[in-house]
């Protein structure tokens, strides 16, 4: 059976809400349902956490689950999360062929989506990766304004309606899954790629998952009230 480290990333402070990743839901970390979520997806799936968030290591270590406390260097507001996974892959990935990437400051989970795009990899061998994607509907670039807080900016009228909009799509941060071996000789330099694509770390060919989920990036306040709101009305519980 094919194994799959699944790395939730947490890391300290943020720009938006500070702390997002331990901002409570329901009594719960942000966090938790990550990790939760993790360990739910199965015994092929062996999950890695790498945080520096000292709550979030006496979490992992009161329940057994796998640490990585991260080095400073990963942690700065500069450092790419290609630094933490490729740490977490050369501590705790040796034995697996597929690397999942867990943002822990994403609530909102569905177990189903990691199956799909786990399940694609294996019968595409040509595939590198599989992202997550959502159309962006109303929030498309042709409708949107730089920021000015004192004059809405002139901007050219393209179209009325979202229908005659061409379709865009974005990663919506919930599933990142891709070949181990290839990411890390990439990191390293073994193997070329092109530095100023979008992803290329991942790979030359990426599947777009393309799903119609409701999920929540915690940034802002608004968020938490929001997952909040989405998670008290759906039944899902992950085995912990």
């Amino acid at each position: 059976m094919v194994k799959v480290i699944s790395v939730v990333c947490a890391r300290e402070g943020s720009k938006g809400l500070s702390n997002k990743c331990v901002a409570k839901i329901n009594d719960k970390m942000v966090v938790e349902y990550a990790i939760e979520y993790s360990l739910s997806l199965g015994d092929n799936v062996e999950t890695v956490v790498s945080t520096d968030i000292t709550k979030v290591i006496e979490y992992c270590k009161k329940r057994n689950i796998v640490c990585i406390e991260r080095g400073i260097k990963f942690c700065t507001d500069e450092s790419k999360i290609d630094d933490a996974l490729a740490d977490a892959i050369e501590k705790k990935g040796h034995d697996c062929e597929y690397c999942s990437l867990v943002y822990g400051n994403l609530p909102t989970r569905y177990p189903d989506l990691f199956c799909e795009a786990l399940n694609f990899l294996q019968n595409n061998k040509d595939y590198d990766t599989v992202i997550s994607m959502q159309n962006v509907e109303k929030f498309h670039p042709e409708w949107i304004f730089d920021y000015n807080e004192n004059v809405l900016p002139l901007v050219t009228e393209s179209h009325y309606r979202r229908q005659s909009l061409s379709q865009k799509m974005i990663h919506d941060g919930h599933t990142l899954i891709f070949k181990k071996d290839e990411f890390l000789r990439r990191y390293r330099g073994e193997l070329l790629y092109d530095k100023e694509k979008r992803y290329s770390i991942f790979g030359t060919k990426i599947k777009p998952l393309i799903n119609e989920e409701v999920i929540v990036d915690i940034d802002k306040k608004k968020d938490l009230i929001l997952a909040e709101a989405l998670l008290n009305n759906r039944s899902i519980h992950y085995k912990s």
